[in-house]
Order: structure tokens, then sequence, then C-alpha cells
């Protein structure tokens, strides 16, 4: 019988281990500098990923904020703050996210980052160019840049190809042309 009790208590032990590593203490932790503010990170990495999971559980992230919780992404936003005399902590990000929520800025980052989800999916249909051209006028395409796109779509519509796969194929074609490389 003693071994039963014994594993028995291992595996409770574990268990409660487990769970214990799961609870984040927002007050303990948000006064603590993240691991990627010292250490070059990749996208699979466990610690940036721990980093990411206390800012997503303290922070009140939503889902389309979660486009910001990338290892650069997070780096470059800490060093915008950290230049301005702020602490390199958890909390110093949570507090800049919830103040740049509040700003129409935001407002129109989201309102951009559902319509090029939207134009990710969507093919290209030159029959709705006038409002599916928004997505271009955001991302700053010019009128001339917006006519040499709808030309190029156009000799694109036997390959019901998505907005997204076409507009990389332009770009890639752009770039191919570039003089100055």
């Amino acid at each position: 019988m003693p071994v039963i009790y014994l594993i028995l208590s291992v595996f409770l032990f574990s268990c409660s281990t487990v769970y214990s590593q799961q609870k984040i203490d927002c007050e303990k932790v948000l006064d603590k500098e993240p691991y990627f503010v010292k250490h070059k990170t990749e996208d699979t990495d466990s610690l940036l990923k721990r980093d990411i999971e206390i800012l997503k559980h303290c922070g009140n992230f939503e889902g389309v904020d979660t486009v910001f919780l990338k290892g650069q992404m997070l780096g470059s936003l800490m060093l915008d703050q950290v230049r301005i005399g702020k602490p390199a902590t958890y909390r110093t990000l949570i507090d800049y996210f919830a103040a740049f929520k509040k700003t129409i800025s935001y407002k129109d980052f989201v309102k951009g980052l559902v319509l090029y989800q939207e134009m990710a999916s969507k093919k290209v249909n030159l029959d709705n160019w006038e409002s599916d051209k928004e997505l271009f006028v955001r991302m700053g395409f010019t009128v001339g840049d917006l006519n040499d796109l709808k030309d190029y779509l156009s000799g694109l519509k036997a390959e019901n190809l998505t907005y997204k796969a076409a507009l990389t194929r332009y770009l890639s074609e752009i770039e191919a042309m570039r003089v100055d490389k």
C-alpha cells in the first residue's frame, strides 16, 4: 500500500505544481522587467510566450490587440516608452495600451485590420472596386498607384485570386522592376 500512496502524492504534487504555474499574480509581476527586454526572442521562445501570457492576463487584451503581441513589436513599443523615461516593465506596456485604446488612432487601426482581414480572403472583383479600394487608400496608395493596381488586377481576372495574393504579386513585380536595388 505505501507505494500507491507515494505515487498518489507525487501525482497530486505534480498536478498542483502545474496548476500553480498557470496562475499569474498581476500585482507581483507587473513591475518586473519582461524577458524580451534584454533577450532577442523568437515567436517559439517559451519565455516570450510567458511574457505574452502575462500581458494578456493582466492587460485585458482583446482579439485584435494580439497583433501587437510579437517579440519585435513589444520590444519596439517598450523602447519607445523607455526613451521617454518610463521603466521597462509589464505595467508600462499595459498602461501604454490602455491609453492607446482610447485614441482615434486605435479605432482607425482596428478598422484597418478588420478591413485587411476581409480583403485577405475576398476574391478580386473589379465590379466592387470602388468599395474594395478603401484598404489600398488606407495603405497610402496614391490615385496613380490605385489606377496601376486596378489595371494589374484586371489582367488577373481569370486567376481567381484574393486581394492579398494579388497585392503580394503586384508588390513583388514592382520590387523586381526597381533599378536602385
